[in-house]
C-alpha cells in the first residue's frame, strides 16, 4: 500500500492462484491506506469437467489454464467465493479447478482477462494453434460479452514472452478483441527477485543450486510504476494500458 501510494497509484487488484485467502486482509488493508481494492482471483480452468480426474489429455492440451477472475459487485464477489470453494470440494485434482460449466452458472458480475504464460491464449498461440485459441475464446464468449473479456499483454523481459506477445497482439487486433496491458507482480521490487527465488526453493524443498527447482526466469516481475509500464509498452499502446483504469471504474465491490 505504501509503495502504491508513491507511483501515485489509485487502487489495486489481488489474484492468489486458485484460493482467496487473502482477500479479507488485502481488502482492509487497501481501504485503511485510501486505496480501491479489488477483489480477483486467478483460476485454475479446465476445458472438460472438473470432476474428471483422469491423466489422458488431447495432444497439445495442458490438465488446466490460468484464467484472471475479477469481482465487479458483490455478487461477482458471492460468486467469486462460490467458485474458488468447489474448485476444491469437486474440482481438486493437483490443483483446484473450475470448468466451464461452473463459470458459466456464476459468471454474473465477473470481468475476466486470459492471464499471462499459464493462459489458454498464451499456450496456444505460442504453438501457432490459432485454432484452438480460437475455439477456447469462441467457448468464453458464450460466457462473458465483449466489455467483460479482456487478452492480458504482458512483457517481463523474457525471450520466448517478447515472441508470444507480438503473436497475441496481432491475433487481439486482428479479431477485434480487447486488451489490457498488466504486470505479473509477485514481489515488490526489483531487489526482492531473489528473496522470491528462495521462496519458491523452500516451497519444493529443494536448494538453489538445483538445476530442476522452478524458476520464473526474470527479475522483472515486480510491481512497476505506471511510468515504467507506459515506458515499456509505449503510446501505441495507450488504450491497453488506460483499459487498467476502465476496469478499475468497473470494479465497484464494497
Amino acid at each position: 500500500a505504501k509503495r502504491l501510494k508513491e507511483f501515485n497509484m489509485n487502487s489495486c487488484a489481488i489474484t492468489d492462484y486458485g484460493n482467496m485467502y487473502g482477500a479479507v486482509n488485502f481488502y482492509n488493508t487497501m481501504k485503511a491506506n485510501e486505496i480501491h481494492p479489488i477483489i480477483g482471483y486467478e483460476a485454475h480452468l479446465t476445458f472438460g469437467s472438473r470432476f474428471d480426474r483422469s491423466a489422458s489429455l488431447e495432444a497439445g492440451e495442458r490438465p488446466y489454464y490460468n484464467l484472471i477472475l475479477l469481482a465487479e459487485n458483490v455478487e461477482g464477489y458471492y460468486n467469486l467465493c462460490y467458485l474458488a470453494s468447489k474448485a476444491f470440494s469437486e474440482g481438486f485434482h493437483f490443483k483446484p479447478r473450475i470448468d466451464l460449466e461452473i463459470l458459466a452458472a456464476k459468471s454474473r458480475g465477473l470481468i475476466a482477462l486470459s492471464s499471462g504464460f499459464k493462459g489458454f491464449l498464451w499456450h496456444h498461440l505460442r504453438d501457432g494453434d490459432t485454432e484452438k485459441a480460437g475455439r477456447k475464446l469462441s467457448l468464453l464468449g458464450e460466457i462473458f460479452d465483449p466489455e467483460h473479456f479482456y487478452v492480458e499483454l504482458q512483457d517481463h523481459d523474457l525471450p520466448e514472452e517478447k515472441i508470444v506477445l507480438e503473436k497475441i497482439i496481432n491475433y487481439a487486433r486482428g479479431n477485434n478483441l480487447q486488451c489490457v496491458v498488466t504486470n505479473d507482480a509477485h514481489y515488490l521490487s526489483r531487489e526482492d527477485a531473489k528473496a522470491h527465488e528462495l521462496l519458491l526453493c523452500i516451497g519444493e524443498g529443494k536448494t538453489i543450486n538445483d538445476g530442476s527447482r522452478a524458476r520464473f526466469g526474470s527479475d522483472k516481475f515486480y510491481l512497476r510504476s505506471p511510468e515504467e509500464m507506459w515506458s515499456l509498452f509505449g503510446d501505441g499502446f495507450s488504450r491497453e494500458l488506460l483499459n487498467t483504469l476502465k476496469i478499475s471504474e468497473m470494479c465497484r465491490f464494497k
